[in-house]
């Protein structure tokens, strides 16, 4: 409630200096619209450490060159104060222009940091129910400390897509995801992916029963499918910890 007022307010300022600008027919009417207009272009694209310091170095240019010109011009007193409200008139807008874009912008970044918090709580993919990159993570940590604490082996699996039509990559991504959770021993191996990755944590098996598991996910994604050429990749190694996992992941990211 209190942001929505906050911008409420900026936004009626900005308007009401517009509005004066062009109807108070001003000296420089004109420039000073120009240059408002590119300057709200500019402090736009500019990172944020440089919005207010172009704000001041605009304000202080604008207020040297309308001091030059009553200067060299010697103008009437009344003249000279019709500039001096020209240049209220374009700091308050620009003040207003650069606090509003500093608000809305922070609130963009508040939104990103919460959209990120959410998807670091998720355990899902809402497409296809494979478990999130944090929440695979979270849970290969225990799974692999179970696994050296029995003297088991854990096997990982990457099945990279190598279909390079980018429309049909997508579809590709979501079946291949379906196709491995039908696969594995549910609520025991894991499975998630990033990118074109498809990533199995197999739990308590060895290279045998690995490619048990690859031979049914091939013929699976067949029996889906029904491709002719290969469309992926296939890369299997033994996991010996929590470490290891991460390089062989992030070799390929």
């Amino acid at each position: 409630m209190k942001k929505n007022l906050v911008m409420c307010i900026l936004i009626l300022l900005i308007f009401v200096n517009g509005y004066a600008i062009v109807f108070l027919d001003l000296p420089f009417s004109l420039l000073l619209l120009i240059i408002t207009g590119v300057s709200m272009l500019v402090m736009t694209v500019l990172h944020d450490r440089f919005i207010f310091l172009y704000a001041i170095i605009l304000i202080l240019l604008y207020g040297a060159f309308l001091t030059a010109y009553a200067f060299i011009n010697s103008l009437p007193s009344e003249t000279q104060l019709l500039l001096i409200y020209n240049h209220l008139l374009f700091t308050s807008f620009t003040l207003a222009f650069w606090i509003l874009l500093n608000f809305i912008k922070t609130i963009g970044y508040e939104n990103d940091q919460l959209n990120h918090q959410i998807q670091l709580l998720q355990k899902y993919n809402g497409q296809t129910n494979i478990l999130t990159v944090s929440e695979f993570t979270d849970q290969a940590t225990w799974a692999l400390k179970s696994s050296e604490r029995h003297n088991e082996e854990a096997w990982l699996i990457e099945i990279k897509i190598s279909y390079e039509n980018k429309r049909a990559q997508k579809n590709l991504q979501e079946s291949f995801e379906k196709i491995a959770l039908e696969t594995i021993r549910e609520k025991f191996d894991l499975v998630t992916s990033i990118d074109r990755s498809i990533y199995f944590l197999l739990k308590e098996t060895n290279e045998k029963g690995v490619d048990v598991v690859l031979e049914r996910y091939q013929q699976n994604l067949k029996g889906e499918l029904n491709f002719v050429n290969p469309i992926f990749k296939v890369r299997k190694e033994k996991v010996e910890d929590m470490s290891h996992l991460s390089k062989l992941m992030e070799a390929t990211t």
